[in-house]
């Protein structure tokens, strides 16, 4: 894979005004193209985006050298990252009606004991959602690293790691569902006492959010899923 190829896959991204896509070179393997984001107002906040791509690519070495399931980067430069496709997202998956009960879980199971493996570690993801987990029928792989780094972090950043990826489960779903319990009790099963209570020990800023958020009626998604993963998570313990 050159740059000549990569520079006439990149304008294509730009003309369709998407930040990733897939593609196929002369028919062969799918891989993935992920362009770095337009610097914004939000970006004060997160940081330059330039940095997040460089972030990235440290975050998959780091996590390959510990064993951690991250994608093949075959090309990178200071536009974009590209990848291998590792196969569809925890998100497709639970939402696809055509996928069996099993294999739904099987997925969902694999990736609680990955994200505990990763926290054995001490590491942890930086917002890790349904979207970030892909299955290929075998195994699961993280994305979106933009947010790693390699810090050695605390039982509480690693448990907001955790209940990132309830909650995405909540934006989707009014309740949990068996492959939602798949997840948590293969995390549960793979990770330390320790880690699992304080996975458990909601912040109380969160709940005090989820109680206002419930009594003035406020409908945005991630308002009502904050109030859905907080009152799974008290169902838990």
């Amino acid at each position: 894979m050159n740059k000549t190829e990569i520079d006439i896959i990149y304008d294509n991204l730009v003309k369709k005004g998407k930040r990733f896509d897939s593609f196929k070179l002369d028919g062969g393997s799918k891989y993935w193209i992920k362009k770095r984001e337009r610097f914004m107002l939000k970006h004060f906040f997160k940081g330059h985006p330039a940095k997040a791509i460089k972030r990235e690519l440290a975050g998959i070495k780091a996590l390959k050298r510990c064993g951690i399931p991250v994608p093949n980067v075959v090309y990178d430069d200071l536009r974009c990252i590209v990848t291998e496709d590792v196969g569809t997202s925890l998100q497709d998956i639970a939402i696809n009606k055509r996928i069996g009960l099993a294999e739904k879980r099987k997925s969902f199971s694999s990736a609680g004991k990955i994200m505990a493996a990763l926290h054995m570690k001490k590491y942890a993801h930086g917002g890790l959602a349904l979207r970030d987990v892909c299955w290929n029928g075998a195994a699961v792989t993280l994305l979106d690293l933009e947010s790693f780094d390699e810090v050695i972090r605390s039982k509480r950043k690693l448990s907001i790691d955790f209940y990132l990826f309830i909650h995405s489960w909540f934006k989707l779903f009014e309740v949990e569902k068996p492959e939602l319990i798949a997840f948590v009790d293969a995390y549960k099963s793979n990770i330390n006492q320790a880690q699992w209570q304080k996975s458990l020990d909601v912040p109380l800023y969160l709940k005090i959010f989820s109680r206002l958020f419930n009594l003035l009626k406020y409908k945005k998604s991630d308002i009502i899923a904050l109030t859905r993963a907080v009152n799974f998570l008290d169902t838990l313990k």
